[in-house]
């Protein structure tokens, strides 16, 4: 047991190493930073987050830069007339106004970096009081300043302590005046008139700069804020259509399950029963009952799994004819039932780019309708071609034919036509919808031909397969 004790203790302790980063994805990093605007390179990740911390980190950040640039005139200033204490003090202050953005990123504290911009003018301002004879110069207008700048920067509660340490800095330089202390005017005195002015003055600019970054912040929090309320009423917008729509189909869908379920339920409880009838004789309507509720479902889950973007389409070589040959197939039943003869007009070698499964499901979808919509008796002819790099398949029935209205709307999800089966067959209103979005998932198209009384022609057009291209 000691050896085994002795050997846990030895073991090192368990390391995570986080995986290396390539060399491109360094590099792209870096470029992003580059490409970020000058004032975003100071920030962290919450400021991008919180619009309310980043608009606090830029006006931190552009306030820094704008200390240190009305120092550094200052600055210059002061060492033409020869006031070397001021122009200490002055680069002093300025050096830190220009850390100041590399402070926040530092400690990822807007907080800090405020409560640092207002320490340093608070520090600043009163070292130049003291050497620019007090109350008597102009340094003192520049204190009260501090207060203002601290709301701005930290907020209500961090400021009140700063208008505390400003008004007792200010209440010193008062009572120094007062108890007739005089404190020193460290530069020739000849400048003196010079010095008050440029002092006033650039007070006045450094709170009309401080003020037109604080709006211009406002102004683009406000427009992000503007912005995400519209995103937020779009996105209120297209969940209250969605849901609409959603009732409307589980109306229609309650409405079209519960005739075939009627029919389904009726003929078994005859089964039941037993009342001496062929049981055969009850299984074409419990097909064709059950064929209306398995299309019906099928629909909603293509519907759904395309408006989720789980579809995909599994693009190769196929030929036109043989999927036309598969479409009227599966619709030879429903056809011969009615009568309606399917002819067949398809070019030999005509080759597509598309999808096998989903072609045979458009196809079926547009040669049911045509079957569902034609009167008894009539004939359903499919055709195809080529034009220039599209292969197309067109569908033309001898029924009623769509109105102008009902082909302005004939592509929408849970959309009813004027026109209605011939012979009592079911329709979702979400056939046309989800063959519409199928086409364009293979870069096909689909468009509609029809005059009211004249039939109706839908032509598919999907991309050419040609021996170049594989």
């Amino acid at each position: 047991m000691a050896n085994a004790f002795l050997h846990t203790e030895t073991l090192p302790p368990l390391v995570v190493l986080a995986p290396r980063k390539s060399i491109a994805e360094r590099w792209r990093t870096r470029h992003a930073l580059r490409t970020r605007p000058l004032v975003d390179r100071f920030l962290f990740d919450t400021c991008f987050t919180d619009p309310e911390q980043g608009r606090r980190a830029r006006l931190a950040t552009w306030f820094g830069f704008l200390g240190f640039f009305f120092g550094a005139l200052y600055a210059v200033f002061y060492l033409l007339i020869g006031h070397l204490w001021g122009a200490v003090t002055i680069v002093a202050c300025s050096l830190g106004f220009l850390a100041t953005p590399f402070v926040m990123r530092r400690f990822r504290s807007i907080p800090f970096a405020g409560n640092f911009l207002a320490a340093l003018m608070a520090l600043g301002f009163s070292g130049l009081c003291a050497v620019e004879g007090g109350l008597r110069g102009h340094a003192v207008a520049w204190l009260a300043s501090v207060p203002l700048c601290a709301l701005l920067l930290v907020g209500k509660r961090a400021a009140g302590i700063w208008v505390i340490i400003s008004f007792a800095a200010a209440a010193a330089l008062v009572g120094l005046e007062l108890a007739e202390i005089q404190l020193p005017i460290l530069y020739d005195p000849a400048w003196r008139s010079l010095v008050d002015s440029a002092g006033y003055l650039g007070l006045i600019a450094f709170m009309f700069g401080l003020g037109l970054i604080f709006e211009n912040g406002r102004e683009q929090a406000f427009g992000k804020m503007t912005d995400a309320l519209a995103t937020t009423a779009e996105a209120n917008e297209q969940l209250r259509v969605l849901n609409q729509e959603k009732t409307e189909f589980m109306g229609m869908a309650a409405h079209d399950l519960r005739n075939p379920l009627t029919i389904i339920i009726t003929y078994a409880e005859m089964l039941r029963e037993g009342d001496g009838r062929d049981p055969t004789a009850f299984a074409s309507s419990i097909y064709q009952a059950g064929t209306r509720m398995r299309d019906l479902i099928s629909n909603l889950l293509d519907s759904n799994a395309i408006e989720e973007g789980r579809f995909a389409c599994d693009i190769a070589r196929c030929g036109v004819a043989e999927l036309i040959a598969e479409g009227i197939a599966q619709n030879q039943l429903n056809a011969t039932r009615k009568g309606t003869q399917i002819e067949q007009i398809a070019v030999p070698e005509l080759w597509a780019r598309a999808d096998r499964n989903v072609s045979i499901q458009i196809l079926d979808n547009l040669i049911s309708n045509a079957v569902k919509y034609a009167p008894p008796r009539t004939r359903v002819v499919i055709e195809s071609g080529r034009e220039d790099d599209w292969i197309f398949v067109a569908i033309r029935d001898q029924g009623p034919g769509i109105s102008a209205e009902d082909q302005a709307k004939l592509f929408g999800k849970y959309t009813r036509l004027t026109a209605r089966p011939t012979d009592g067959e079911s329709s979702t209103g979400l056939g046309l919808s989800i063959v519409k979005r199928l086409v364009e998932a293979m870069q096909g198209t689909i468009e509609c031909r029809s005059e009211l009384g004249a039939g109706a022609t839908f032509i598919v057009r999907l991309p050419a397969w040609d021996k170049a291209l594989g």
